[in-house]
């Protein structure tokens, strides 16, 4: 019975140290467990520019294959330096994501931002 707890223990280990290890680098993954169309977006707020009032990102989603998406939504989380959520808000790309293309867009966010965090939850890939 010990011998089952501690293999327990260990899978639980390993699968949160690759939770970790694919969240801290940028992988989706809502997308990679989903449907395999949103495996095809990519998103980036990693840029934080705070200014006295307010503080700025550019949200950059990128088509990483040969399908044309349209109506590409994002939601992306804004953190403190305590890492704790200040704000979170769902972003709609309405134009059209070429196929290996990127879009841009600037997102206000609270001054108090330390940093960002992006995912895609929804796109019509043609």
């Amino acid at each position: 019975m010990k011998k089952l707890s501690k293999s327990i223990l260990v899978i639980a280990i390993i699968g949160a140290g690759i939770y970790i290890y694919m969240t801290q680098n940028g992988y989706n993954l809502e997308s990679i467990l989903n449907t395999p169309k949103k495996i095809e977006l990519r998103a980036d707020c990693s840029e934080i520019e705070n200014m006295l009032v307010t503080s700025t990102t550019n949200l950059t989603i990128t088509n990483l294959f040969e399908r044309t998406h349209n109506n590409v939504i994002v939601r992306v989380t804004a953190y403190d330096k305590n890492s704790d959520i200040i704000k979170q808000k769902n972003i709609t790309f309405e134009r059209t994501l070429e196929p290996n293309g990127s879009l841009t867009k600037p997102i206000l966010l609270p001054a108090k931002t330390k940093s960002c965090d992006c995912v895609i939850l929804d796109s019509n890939p043609n």
